[in-house]
Order: C-alpha cells, then sequence, then structure tokens
C-alpha cells in the first residue's frame, strides 16, 4: 500500500510551515505554498509528474514575489527606530523625583505624568522645576528653570 500523494504534499507544506514558523525571516514559505497547490492539483486527478513541476514552478514565482515585492515592504516597515513619543518631552516641564547628580549620574523628573532617568549639568535639588533640552539615551537632558 503506497501513500496518497496529497498526504507528502501535506507533510511536505507542514514541514515547511513549521521552519518558516521557527525562522520568520521567509526562508522556507514559497516551498509551503508549492506543496499546497501540488497538493490540490493531487486533489484534481493531476499526475505525479504535473504535481512536481508545478510544485517546482509555484515555488519559484513565489520566492520571487517575496522577493521583489514582500520582503522589501516588510524590511521598509521593520528598519529604523520604534517610535517610543520620548520626544514629545522636549521642551516640556516638568519636577525633579529625586535629586539630580551629574557626577553620579543620577536623578528622576516627572514630565508629563510620566517618571524618567534624568542628567544634568549641575544639581539640582528634589522639587525643583525643570526644561527638558533633549534626549541622550533613556535620560532626559534637563536644565533647571529658574525664578
Amino acid at each position: 500500500m503506497s501513500i496518497p500523494m496529497w498526504v507528502l504534499w501535506l507533510i511536505l507544506l507542514i514541514i515547511f510551515a513549521i521552519i518558516e514558523a521557527m525562522t520568520l525571516g521567509l526562508t522556507t514559505v514559497w516551498f509551503a505554498i508549492g506543496s499546497g497547490v501540488a497538493m490540490i492539483m493531487d486533489f484534481c486527478g493531476a499526475p505525479v509528474v504535473a504535481q512536481i513541476i508545478t510544485m517546482i514552478i509555484v515555488s519559484i514565482i513565489s520566492f520571487i514575489v517575496c522577493f521583489i515585492w514582500i520582503r522589501p515592504a516588510i524590511d521598509r516597515k521593520g528598519r529604523g527606530t520604534e517610535p517610543t513619543n520620548a520626544d514629545r518631552t522636549i521642551g516640556q516641564e516638568g519636577i525633579v523625583i529625586k535629586a539630580i547628580d551629574p557626577i553620579e549620574g543620577k536623578g528622576q523628573v516627572k514630565v508629563i505624568g510620566q517618571v524618567w532617568s534624568a542628567k544634568a549639568d549641575s544639581n539640582i535639588n528634589e522639587g525643583a522645576r525643570i526644561m527638558v533640552l533633549g534626549l541622550e539615551g533613556v535620560k532626559l537632558v534637563v536644565e533647571e528653570i529658574k525664578e
């Protein structure tokens, strides 16, 4: 008793899908698509040679489509920095909630309702009002507002 071809195509489709799910890099998705089309061809009664040729052709076409249109679109969306809205703190006023010590690099401020690590060129005491000048990594660069 031989295994029906659609079972073989289904097994290949599952294997390629699992590999694709593990890598998430568009590495075997075209083979999974080709296997799926070949499986459908077996259901329609196509000869085995036609199924194999179709699997190869569909895999090649899927590969080309992925690398010409899909992968570049994914890469464009994935490049760059993830927007965090941290830059909206620049120019905002806040209050020091833990004294800022430029030598030790410690201090925290509260700006727009959020607590941030902060740094400054001079010591700023707790409770002082500050202005955010910029960002350095995950710390806000601040200066005391002199009244």
